[in-house]
């Protein structure tokens, strides 16, 4: 029955591979094998290129070497400071190119001790040379795409190579890219870090090469909730960036966004991340290129909008943010103090018309009734409540005159005796 269920075999395999790889460990590079007596050679020729400064001798050390470190996890730790500083210090291209494929097998077979080095690894995507160029962009797009590396900011390396001189090397760069953008969110979750990467000012990065990047990585960006979320992002990133060319790039890049109504909305509240920076003809000409690619085909009222947002973008830009929204605070304040005042002296005449209802004379309403009026406007500068006053002459105005309900509907004639008759009586 374990046999049909097929347990022996699946058993049989897994003691084999243990079997095989403690041989690998433990007996290979064992002192009284053979194998271990060519190691120290291999270590000593790789360590010292100027005393053995032939290229066929160093090219094949440095394949023997990586060769033995594939063997025993324990050769591999030993070893790999010294084969990452032949990958950065050789003269010889073929022995960087054969390096890097060295240390792609490696990243396979000892994942965990290759992960620090990860960053030396990317370096070699700047090479000054196109063909070690080449196999980095090659080693390492097989490497990603497997997931045996971890995307991370590093990938900026690659994306600098979509600009390179040499054509094929452009296009396995666009390839890594366009087969890195079928993972979900992989580029997305990338690109406000290799932003802020490629708009370091120790990079030296001209801003058309940038803008070239920028437009090839941000059309990947497809979904309106990423559009929405990165718009937020970058524009948190204004207040930690120092130098008016990472003001630049940031503004750039949020113009590439394909920007719909609510991107739009998430720009209008992050207006305070990069209104202090609209001074700068950099930062203001991509923003306003976003208000005509919105008003493109936009309803009256979206439109409106995006007018009114464009006028503030002129208007600090002209002038300054303080000149702008100092004066706009100033008059929201004296709007809220008038409406303060207002609501304050409303009630008045309304107690004033309930107390001369009650059958209360003017002199008393204005003796007694004005004190407590008064009582809460303390902080005013008139000493007298002209308001209730010029209340209580409205309300003589508005009592003297009867309503229709007390008009009387029945007329009764008045008689009238002449003046002869009442001198008669």
């Amino acid at each position: 029955m374990e046999e049909e269920l097929g347990l022996i075999g699946a058993s049989a395999e897994d003691t084999e591979a243990e079997l095989i790889r403690k041989i690998c460990e433990t007996e290979l590079l064992a002192e009284e094998n053979l194998l271990s007596a060519f190691l120290p050679l291999l270590v000593k020729i790789c360590s010292s290129p100027g005393r053995y400064s032939h290229p066929q001798l160093t090219t094949a050390a440095c394949l023997a070497l990586s060769q033995y470190m594939m063997i025993s996890p324990s050769v591999c730790e030993d070893n790999i400071r010294l084969l990452f500083t032949v990958l950065e210090r050789s003269t010889l291209p073929v022995v960087r190119a054969n390096t890097i494929i060295a240390l792609g097998d490696l990243t396979v077979r000892f994942p965990n001790i290759l992960e620090p080095w990860t960053q030396n690894l990317y370096a070699r995507l700047s090479d000054e040379v196109s063909s070690v160029r080449q196999t980095a962009v090659t080693v390492l797009t097989q490497l990603v795409l497997k997931d045996v590396l971890k995307v991370k900011g590093q990938v900026s390396e690659v994306a600098v190579l979509l600009i390179d001189p040499e054509p094929h090397i452009t296009s396995l760069a666009l390839n890594f890219f366009n087969e890195l953008a079928t993972k979900d969110n992989a580029i997305y979750n990338l690109l406000p870090d290799i932003i802020s990467r490629l708009s370091d000012p120790e990079r030296g990065m001209i801003s058309e090469d940038f803008n070239t990047i920028m437009k090839q990585l941000f059309s990947y960006i497809t979904k309106e909730r990423q559009t929405e979320s990165l718009v937020e992002k970058l524009c948190q990133r204004f207040r930690t960036a120092k130098t008016e060319r990472q003001w630049c790039d940031l503004a750039m890049s949020l113009s590439l966004l394909s920007m719909c109504e609510r991107g739009f909305k998430r720009l209008q509240e992050c207006w305070e991340c990069y209104s202090d920076k609209l001074t700068e003809p950099g930062v203001y000409q991509p923003l306003l290129s976003i208000t005509a690619k919105l008003r493109r085909g936009a309803k009256p009222q979206f439109k409106a909008q995006v007018d009114d947002f464009e006028k503030r973008l002129t208007a600090v830009h002209t002038r300054g943010l303080e000149n702008v929204e100092s004066p706009e605070m100033d008059e929201n304040q004296r709007n809220e103090g008038s409406t303060e005042k207002t609501s304050t002296c409303t009630p008045l005449p309304t107690r004033g018309r309930q107390k001369s209802r009650r059958g209360q004379t003017k002199s008393s309403v204005s003796s007694h009734g004005d004190d407590s009026f008064v009582t809460p406007q303390k902080s005013r500068k008139s000493k007298k409540p002209v308001i209730t006053f010029s209340s209580d002459e409205e309300e003589d105005e508005e009592d003297a005159v009867m309503t229709e309900s007390e008009t009387p509907k029945v007329t009764t004639p008045i008689s009238r005796t002449s003046r002869r008759a009442r001198l008669r009586n």
